[in-house]
């Protein structure tokens, strides 16, 4: 594989066997671990971190709005859960009193995991199927960070271990 040269530059990885091919190799790795600011989550990143900053034991019905809204920009897909979350917001219930009538408070926090779990409940006291309430209750729980390190750093360090391997 070579090096293309842009624009005049020597190829940054020319050689690794020397002592300025090995600086070279350094100063790019630290220069590529001091772009993290540049790098995106992944989407899976980025829906775990929506979900944290809302506490699903106690939100407000307009705060269940914005974080449906901000799961789907973030690209999550809208599944049984998300139904049941987008449910739960001051949108959907105000509709639904303005169809049936009835007043609605959309000022009193819900608890959303008490929710899941009554329901859950009554389906398995009934011998119903509990299941869209189980997938909504696991949607609900935080998720564990992925494998601890994101791919830049993965890639990082295979850099900094080729760099340490003698040749």
């Amino acid at each position: 594989m070579q090096n293309e040269m842009a624009s005049g530059q020597a190829p940054v990885f020319m050689s690794v066997r020397t002592e300025a091919g090995k600086a070279r190799v350094k100063a790019a790795v630290a220069g590529f671990q001091a772009r993290t600011d540049q790098v995106q989550p992944s989407i899976p990143e980025k829906i775990a971190g929506i979900k944290a900053g809302y506490d699903p034991r106690a939100i407000a019905p307009q705060d269940i709005d914005q974080m449906f809204d901000a799961l789907v920009q973030a690209g999550q897909p809208v599944t049984g859960p998300m139904l049941l979350l987008n449910s739960m917001g001051a949108k959907f219930r105000s509709h639904l009193a303005g169809i049936t009538g009835s007043a609605y408070d959309g000022s009193k926090p819900l608890d959303l995991v008490g929710v899941a779990q009554l329901q859950i409940q009554r389906a398995r006291k009934q011998g119903s199927n509990a299941a869209g309430w189980e997938t909504f209750l696991a949607f609900l729980a935080p998720q564990p960070p992925a494998s601890g390190h994101s791919a830049l750093d993965q890639i990082a360090r295979v850099a900094q271990q080729a760099q340490a391997r003698p040749h």
